[in-house]
């Protein structure tokens, strides 16, 4: 599945918008408070149609936020009030019908709320109600163990809220039914679309797998007295593909090989790294963590949902895997390969992402940028959302050019010490940087610069220039 367009009216600070999206990776750009998040929110209640068709992706209880809220309705205001007084307020007015349309290659539905008492609820239309006849079809077609297996799309959102969870794992037993659970491969839909929900389910599996490869050495030790135990393929594989994947996005960083570190390690995982050597995952950075825990929870379900891919299910499974702030918590260099390195591990996922970070729109092409922007119509009071490309070319643009051509942010900031430079550079190509003026503001810009920095050199190189321009020959006039 991989959807093409979606389109929102009335939902909440969207009174209409519509947005093409791209095959492999779209990012999502706005200033806050802008309705990034709000638009991977409408995505996520697009697609829980087709997950909760699925026995094991629903939760104990239902989920609002996979429904159009009462909250989640435009409000505008209906009379503009004239008083400057405190309490004298707007009076406001939902606007109905609300509703998400998706369209993905061969299909198109919608979602839509059409009434804002308390016991309303979200309505699905006929291409809704198709997808879900065809996924609780899939359902059926998958239990069937004597057929071909069925490659199924992976989902996941991955919210502001993501993070590691540190757990110590326990040698409890669940109950029968759980574990048959955790063997059957649509358990990996549960939770895929919740963005705040912990990493407990891959700690879980991930570990289980670590026990089933330990157990199978200690038996066949036990039965055949050889210290050395070839350990069959369709054990070892599952950790392969994440450790794999893991490896690929945490490169920048040098940690890698994803491991369950034992009673030596407190029960936890672990990560390696040439320089710093073994740790628990509790020990590293936020980043680190937020990272290995997005990557290793997608791969996990890639595995979980077509095992029969193997070796290739993180590289060949397809699906839509939704990030708020792709960027959080990377260090800048980390920022300009997080989406290349998301791509090469997950070739055949479709990412909507969003972001604030010009190092990470310097790497991504202009045909899969998304710039949100709103505009008051002050004839109708409607606030008219667009959601355009890039004019310029943005991969391989430095991070301050895209700053202030894409994001129309000036790269330097709005502090006292830009002002000296500037004031000084005009006073350079003026001549008059050697007047008391010029002096004052070369005296302290040294002093907060220092000589050797690239600004002051900078200053240096223009007063040379100057110098040399001011020895040319004058044209006769």
């Amino acid at each position: 599945m991989r959807l093409k367009k979606i389109t929102l009216e009335n939902f909440r600070c969207y009174q209409h918008l519509e947005i093409d999206l791209h095959a492999n990776i779209t990012v999502l750009v706005a200033n806050n408070g802008e309705g990034k998040t709000a638009i991977l929110d409408a995505i996520r209640i697009a697609l829980w149609p087709f997950v909760s068709q699925f026995d094991l992706a629903k939760p104990a209880y239902a989920d609002p936020a996979n429904t159009i809220m009462i909250d989640d309705v435009s409000i505008v205001k209906s009379v503009q009030q004239t008083s400057n007084t405190f309490g004298a307020l707007d009076k406001m007015a939902r606007q109905l019908p609300a509703s998400i349309c998706a369209t993905s290659n061969d299909s198109t539905w919608q979602r839509y709320r059409d009434s804002e008492t308390k016991r309303s609820q979200t309505k699905d239309d006929a291409g809704t109600k198709v997808l879900k006849t065809y996924a609780k079809g899939v359902q059926k077609a998958i239990r069937n163990l004597s057929e071909p297996a069925q490659t199924l799309p992976v989902f996941g959102y991955y919210g502001t809220g993501r993070l590691w969870r540190e757990k110590r794992l326990t040698d409890g037993k669940k109950g029968t039914t759980e574990t048959t659970n955790q063997q059957i491969r649509t358990v990996a839909y549960r939770d895929c679309l919740d963005p705040a929900s912990s990493f407990k389910q891959f700690e879980e599996w991930f570990t289980a797998a670590y026990f089933d490869v330990r157990d199978y050495q200690t038996n066949q030790l036990l039965e055949t007295g050889i210290m050395h135990i070839e350990v069959p393929e369709a054990l070892i594989m599952p950790i392969k593909v994440v450790q794999e994947a893991v490896n690929q996005v945490l490169a920048p960083v040098g940690w890698h090989s994803l491991q369950y570190g034992g009673e030596k390690y407190d029960k936890s995982l672990v990560l390696k790294h040439p320089k710093y050597g073994v740790m628990k995952i509790s020990q590293l950075s936020d980043g680190i963590k937020n990272m290995l825990a997005m990557i290793a929870d997608i791969a996990y379900r890639c595995i979980l949902l077509n095992t029969h891919l193997q070796e290739n299910a993180a590289k060949t499974s397809p699906g839509v895997v939704l990030i708020d702030e792709v960027d959080m918590h990377l260090h800048p260099q980390w920022q300009q390969t997080v989406i290349a390195a998301l791509r090469q591990a997950f070739p055949e996922i479709q990412f909507i992402v969003t972001t604030h970070s010009p190092q990470v729109l310097s790497t991504v092409p202009s045909e899969s940028i998304r710039i949100i922007q709103h505009e008051l119509n002050s004839d109708t009071n409607q606030i008219i959302s667009t959601a355009n490309l890039p004019l310029k070319q943005s991969r391989g643009v430095a991070s301050a050019d895209v700053m202030a051509e894409l994001q129309l942010v000036d790269p330097i900031p709005d502090v006292e010490e830009a002002h000296w430079l500037t004031q000084y550079k005009q006073l350079i190509t003026q001549g008059e940087h050697e007047s008391d003026q010029g002096e004052a503001l070369k005296e302290k810009i040294i002093k907060h610069f220092g000589e050797s920095h690239q600004e002051w050199l900078e200053c240096g190189r223009l007063i040379r220039l100057q110098v040399m321009k001011a020895k040319l020959p004058k044209r006769n006039q």
